[in-house]
């Protein structure tokens, strides 16, 4: 059983593998996606999936979502599982692979309507941009439309709105206290794009 789940773990790396390479590749044909079945939604922006490779963690790419003792962070995840309940089939646009060994992804829901599932969370506010790793200001385009409409974690008091790797931050103690009020535009998102979190603020003396 352990050598054929490891077999089955090399086959879905060199599945992976594969794709980020096709991707580099910089072909004219669309990126090549791995079709799975969702298995659990563990919060706003992370899933696991089984695949015919096996079973995988996927971070969702260019979104971050509030963390679970947060302000807005059940809601947020359980808007991720009204839009992928368990069973959903999916195709992942693979990315990159992060530090903790998951697959970072594009998600898109299979069913009718099919839709990017990052870019749907953006769009009804239960994400943020994710500064330090997106590669495309559209993502701040989606997050200012959502604020504009006071949609999800937007509708929240100003006060509440924390970008997600600053609240890690705090409980890492990297930093140690949030601005307060906290306010986020689209001009600060596009300035710090591909810049780490920590840069979208200026932390108080």
């Amino acid at each position: 059983m352990r050598r054929r789940t490891v077999a089955r773990l090399a086959g879905l790396v060199a599945a992976c593998a594969t794709l980020l390479l096709a991707r580099s590749a910089g072909a004219a044909e669309p990126p090549a996606v791995l079709k799975a079945k969702v298995t659990r939604v563990n919060d706003g922006d992370s899933i696991e999936v089984d695949t015919e490779q096996g079973h995988a963690r996927v971070r969702m790419s260019a979104i971050d979502t509030p963390e679970y003792d947060q302000p807005y962070g059940a809601q947020s995840s359980a808007a991720l599982k009204a839009l992928l309940p368990v069973g959903s089939d999916v195709e992942l646009e693979i990315v990159t692979q992060d530090q903790f060994k998951r697959m970072v992804a594009v998600v898109w829901r299979v069913a009718e309507p099919r839709i990017n599932v990052n870019e749907t969370m953006l769009r009804q506010g239960h994400a943020w941009a994710y500064r330090r790793f997106m590669k495309d200001a559209k993502f701040c385009d989606l997050e200012q439309e959502a604020r504009s409409k006071k949609l999800g974690l937007w509708a929240q008091p100003v006060s509440d709105w924390v970008y997600p790797p600053e609240w890690r931050f705090l409980k890492n103690g990297e930093i140690r206290v949030l601005p307060v009020p906290y306010e986020e535009t689209r001009e600060r998102c596009v300035a710090v794009l591909n810049l780490a979190g920590a840069a979208t603020y200026t932390p108080p003396n």
